[in-house]
Formats: C-alpha cells, sequence, structure tokens
C-alpha cells in the first residue's frame, strides 16, 4: 500500500500572509473525511509551494498565555480582557509568524511503512504528500497509517 492510497487530499491551505485570525477560520471549515476540522495544515506561497505548517499547538501557544501552563487555578484571570487581547493578535499576527518552516514532505508514492517510519521517528503527526515536481497533493496523518496497517496486521 502506498501513501496515496490513504492521503487526505489537500482541500485548503494557508498563506504566510493571512492573519492567525483567517488561519483558524480556515482550519474550522477545512473538514477531514471523519468530518472533523483539520489539526494542521500546509502553508504554501502565490506558487504552490510548499512553505511551512501550521498546528493546532501552534496556534494555542499563542493564544494560551504561558504562565497559564504553570498556574492550577485560573480564577483571578480577567477573561474579557485577555480575550480582547488575544483578539487583537490573532487579526494583526500572521501566519508567517507561528508556522513551522523545517517541514518534513513524503513522496505519494512512498510506502506506508517508510511513512510509518518517518512519523514515528521524527515524532510527527501529519506529513504533507507530494508528487514528483514537489508540489503538495494531500496530507498523510499518523492515525490513517496506524489504521491502515492494523487493518491489513488483522485481516
Amino acid at each position: 500500500m502506498k501513501v496515496k492510497d490513504i492521503m487526505e487530499p489537500i482541500k485548503n491551505w494557508l498563506t504566510p500572509e493571512m492573519t492567525l485570525h483567517q488561519a483558524i477560520e480556515v482550519m474550522h471549515r477545512t473538514k477531514r473525511g471523519h468530518g472533523l476540522s483539520v489539526n494542521g495544515i500546509v502553508v504554501l506561497d502565490t506558487a504552490m509551494n510548499l512553505v511551512g505548517i501550521v498546528s493546532t499547538k501552534d496556534i494555542l501557544r499563542i493564544i494560551i498565555p504561558s504562565h497559564m501552563y504553570f498556574e492550577e487555578h485560573h480564577t483571578h484571570i480577567d477573561w474579557p480582557s485577555l480575550r480582547q487581547e488575544k483578539s487583537m493578535i490573532a487579526e494583526s499576527m500572521t501566519v508567517d509568524k507561528i508556522m513551522s518552516d523545517d517541514v518534513r514532505v513524503i513522496a505519494a508514492e512512498e510506502t506506508l511503512l517508510r511513512c510509518a517510519d518517518m512519523l514515528l521517528t521524527d515524532q510527527i503527526r501529519r506529513l504533507p504528500v507530494i508528487r514528483h515536481d514537489g508540489k503538495v497533493v494531500g496530507i498523510v496523518y499518523l492515525r490513517d497509517v496506524y489504521n491502515a496497517l492494523t487493518k491489513l496486521l488483522i485481516e
């Protein structure tokens, strides 16, 4: 079985110039085959070349104050002002400021075993899938590789 057999085709993507607010909107409306929103999305330039990837973790790191990671109780936080502050950031910060630009990719013709090895070795949850000319055609997710390989194992 090949990566192209289980990849999720690219439906939407981000551009480096988009605001964080726009990125969140695109991610919310981009659904996977099972109907849930994506947890990561590619960033393409105007020539449709891969320049980065943004995950829900990248966005959460921006919208959740770092001091909240360590506190147990958050009753003292002024949520309305925090929301206002983070909304202003979401409107002004661009995708290129939060995206990961060191993105591993995998060829559409590569095997699922090679894909699983890359995902596990690099401890990542998704890989952009490229065709022979380097253009992104899809994304393959750890969960889908797991489902395909375990299905083959138990059949």
